[in-house]
């Protein structure tokens, strides 16, 4: 049983990105020992009021045209323009990732069925007596060991080294992103909202205006499998969990699931919002949220408890704070956090390292170095 590996020991060259008030510029270093130059001539196609509340046990008492759906869109759409040698080093990287993963598996299955065979070979009385059948075997079993060593070895150069070059006046926000966010990730509620939609206050006996469905959304600093930087960039899901969007210096990378399709995303196109909302808690209650109040579960028009209901029971205001990123391309989230004021630094932070990127006139491009042909 014989196949065709790829043999070759080849790395994705680096990408060093120089992040300045003049915009964000990148280079590609074609140059490097051992640099994968087929990747750059190849193209692949794509796959493919703030009074608010949990969600209702029952929907009619929502208002019809008043329903905003979050975590939609096509990540293969979201890619705002320019940065076009890193978007195609990136997807032929992610397609021979996938190659050589297969042959990986396919070199696994057929190292131990040769180590199989060599082992039931010894049971043969040929074998015993034939010095020649067990060298076979010995050199069948190596040579899948050695195929399958030297496809790891391709794997692991198949990620992207990827350098940020920043001047002050970007480091310094940049950093504050940083730590708002790391404050923000260890929130002890955070969700990311799926669905919004105003209710009839009168007949669902609510003080609340707005009820959400919401999931629960875990924030991290981790990387994309084949990026590899100095610092881990932000991370959290976006698209319902079937997405993950990395913030890096100057841009944002969407990865679907599947790892099939993504998306960078100028960050000076994304906008993002706070908002601090009130929110009636039916749930576990986060500590390290702050209590603003307390409504009946069924209320009159002032307030007051509505003892129509028997079993009517006084819930918590929690002041939460509502993290809102979206994009002319599609990108539609919304996420709120027991934590508010790092929720509100983050968005600070971010809103001044665009403010500092947009002070220039050069928007964000991949360089004026060509491809190599």
């Amino acid at each position: 049983m014989t196949s065709r590996f790829r043999g070759e020991l080849t790395v994705v060259p680096p990408v060093r990105m120089f992040i300045r008030k003049t915009g964000v510029r990148t280079a590609i270093d074609w140059s490097t020992h051992g640099a994968d130059r087929a990747l750059s001539g190849t193209r692949f196609q794509l796959l493919g009021d703030f009074g608010r509340a949990g969600p209702l046990p029952t929907d009619r008492f929502l208002i019809p045209g008043t329903r905003v759906d979050f975590g939609g869109g096509d990540v293969a759409a979201m890619t705002s323009s320019g940065l076009s040698q890193f978007k195609e080093l990136l997807i032929a990287t992610y397609m021979r990732e996938r190659e050589i993963r297969a042959d990986i598996k396919k070199a696994k299955l057929q190292h131990a069925i040769s180590w199989t065979a060599r082992a039931l070979s010894w049971g043969t009385l040929l074998s015993v007596v034939s010095k020649s059948l067990r060298a076979k075997a010995d050199r069948a079993v190596a040579l899948r060991k050695a195929q399958v060593s030297t496809l790891g070895g391709n794997l692991a150069a198949s990620r992207i080294s990827i350098s940020f070059d920043m001047e002050t006046a970007v480091a310094d926000p940049h950093r504050h992103m940083l730590q708002a966010f790391d404050q923000l990730a260890i929130s002890e509620g955070s969700w990311a909202l799926k669905t919004s939609q105003h209710i009839d206050r009168v007949k669902a006996r609510s003080m609340s205006s707005t009820v959400v469905d919401r999931i629960v959304a875990r924030l991290a600093r981790r990387t994309d499998p084949l990026v590899d930087t100095a610092d881990l960039p932000l991370s959290l899901p976006v698209q319902n969990g079937r997405s993950t969007a990395y913030f890096y210096p100057g841009f944002v990378l969407v990865v679907d699931v599947d790892r099939s399709n993504f998306a960078i995303i100028d960050l000076k196109e994304l906008d993002i919002s706070y908002t601090s909302v009130r929110f009636t808690e039916s749930e576990r209650v986060p500590t390290d949220a702050r209590l603003v109040g307390k409504v009946w579960a069924k209320s009159n028009k002032d307030g007051s408890r509505d003892r129509r209901f028997k079993d009517n029971r006084e819930l918590p205001v929690m002041l939460y704070g509502e993290l809102g990123l979206k994009t002319s391309t599609g990108l539609n989230e919304a996420f709120m956090f027991s934590r508010s004021e790092p929720c509100e630094a983050f968005v600070r932070a971010i809103g001044e390292l665009k403010r500092v990127l947009a002070t220039g006139a050069v928007p964000l491009s991949a360089g004026s170095k060509s491809l190599p042909k």
